[in-house]
């Protein structure tokens, strides 16, 4: 889909297939209102005086072309009033307005939004792309009967401020590629997992990041090399499955300093977690296949620091894995030394994201990282305490915590902290082994980021807890692609 923005306050003079135009639901309208009542000689007003024209929030009207002059069809959209608008009502009305287009089967546009509330105009422009490619996207490659095709093509942006012009542009740019990454981020989450495996993860990076940007390098380690590294926890948890443990390392270099500290991203990526011999209930399992949520994320976000160029070094690993029962899986009891070299006592097979990530994230520290942050589907715990609103953040630095919670409300893709303190480390602690895998029920989000920081004390490090956002359940059941938005705006605010 095609954004632009146009420097045109004349409403009237745009030749795009439909015209939308945003109304306030004050005595006042803006100016480009008054022009399309004149174009319609006093139509218009009449309209919103009679009330068949409403400036309620999201309210549609719809005309098709009605006079010589005005040729386009046109979609009347309320957005309460101006002084009150912000990013949430937007949404509302970005989603309305969408799917009436969709419904008409609209393939091209011209919309004034930006000039409802001037103030808005910067940060909106960057919501839009998302909003919209949220609304169209589609996962039907299983589906013998496709979705039917989707019309709308090009949104064109007035901006009736020249001297915003740049600014909105540049930031309808980035809009527009974290919704790209989005879009990528889910279609690999909602892949089924007997397609989707950590090979398929690899084969993803290699055949598509790799060849398309060449500032990616990827490198992948199968089972033979993360035995070499002793990454012995890792390995235990795939043992069950009979494909292949594989963890794919995406690097970027935009620096001008090819040795500056990278930031590096983990994600877990389990394409399938049955829970292992802690088999899981079978109600809902199918869901399953969106533990790999994390290692889908560090893929969309990898691409969109490709493509926005951005001049900072970046790495993304994706921990690919696969938890299954079998003879040879690892049981409840058993003791595994990691790569660190800290010993765990595994409590429950199921609580198995931890054991792959404390191996990846002791990897990461041969990068001398500036920061660390790992995304993974980890604890049900965290749905508990955050419901799907928020993504939970924890870590060993509250600088870093802090600015990815900024980041999260910066994008509106909501994020919140939680504490990790000593109190919970005694939660973890072992009888027979240095520490245990699982905590009990208790804080059970934040003992599993207790356990991780055991094994990031070398460097500042964050944990982003996805379980209740990474998907929606039920009737609506797909990936949502967060937190793509949030991470790609924190490293936005890197740049300065």
């Amino acid at each position: 889909m095609e954004f632009l923005i146009k420097n045109d306050a004349i409403i009237t003079k745009q030749k795009s297939e439909c015209i939308v135009v945003s109304i306030d639901s004050g005595k006042n309208q803006s100016d480009l209102i008054k022009d399309l009542d004149q174009c319609t000689q006093g139509l218009v007003s009449q309209l919103i005086k009679s009330g068949d024209v409403s400036g309620e929030l999201g309210k549609i009207t719809f005309l098709y072309p009605f006079t010589n002059v005005l040729k386009q069809k046109i979609v009347f959209v309320g957005c309460g009033k101006a002084k009150e608008f912000d990013l949430i009502k937007s949404k509302k009305v970005i989603q309305a307005v969408t799917k009436e287009l969709l419904s008409k089967q609209v393939k091209n546009i011209t919309w004034d939004l930006l000039t409802f509330n001037p103030a808005l105009s910067t940060d909106l422009a960057k919501q839009i792309p998302q909003i919209i490619g949220e609304m169209t996207y589609r996962f039907d490659v299983f589906k013998s009967q496709k979705a039917p095709t989707l019309h709308l093509s090009k949104v064109t942006l007035l901006c009736a401020d020249r001297k915003l012009v740049e600014k909105i542009t540049n930031n309808l740019l980035q809009g527009k590629i974290i919704a790209d990454a989005i879009t990528s981020t889910k279609t690999l989450a909602d892949m089924p997992a007997n397609i989707c495996n950590a090979q398929y993860l690899a084969e993803q990076a290699m055949i598509y990041l790799d060849k398309t940007y060449p500032l990616l390098k990827v490198t992948c380690l199968g089972e033979k090399e993360l035995a070499k590294l002793n990454m012995n926890a890792y390995l235990a948890v795939g043992r069950g499955s009979k494909n292949e443990s594989i963890m794919t390392v995406i690097e970027y270099q935009g620096a001008k300093d090819k040795k500056a500290q990278p930031y590096v991203l983990v994600g877990k990526g389990l394409t399938f977690d049955s829970g292992g011999i802690s088999i899981k209930p079978s109600a809902g399992m199918d869901e399953m296949k969106y533990d790999m949520c994390g290692a889908a994320t560090v893929y969309g976000v990898m691409q969109a620091v490709a493509e926005l160029k951005l001049p900072i070094n970046v790495i993304g690993v994706m921990a690919g894995c696969e938890n299954m029962p079998d003879g040879n899986a690892y049981r409840p009891g058993d003791i595994l030394t990691t790569m660190s070299g800290t010993t765990v006592e595994i409590i429950n097979t199921d609580a198995e994201g931890r054991l792959v990530l404390c191996d990846a994230l002791t990897y990461v520290g041969r990068y001398n990282p500036k920061v660390v942050i790992d995304i993974a589907t980890l604890t049900g715990a965290c749905i508990v305490a955050l419901g799907h609103h928020y993504t939970g953040v924890m870590g060993n630095n509250d600088s870093l915590v802090t600015q990815l919670v900024a980041s999260s409300n910066k994008i509106g893709d909501k994020a919140w902290a939680l504490p990790i303190d000593k109190d919970f480390q005694e939660q973890i602690k072992s009888t027979c082994a240095d520490i245990v895998n699982a905590g009990g029920r208790d804080g059970g989000t934040i003992t599993a980021a207790c356990f991780l920081s055991r094994f990031t004390e070398k460097y500042q490090w964050a944990h982003l807890d996805i379980a209740g956002t990474a998907w929606k359940s039920g009737a609506k059941k797909g990936a949502t692609g967060r937190p793509v938005a949030m991470l790609i705006q924190y490293l936005l605010d890197q740049k300065v």
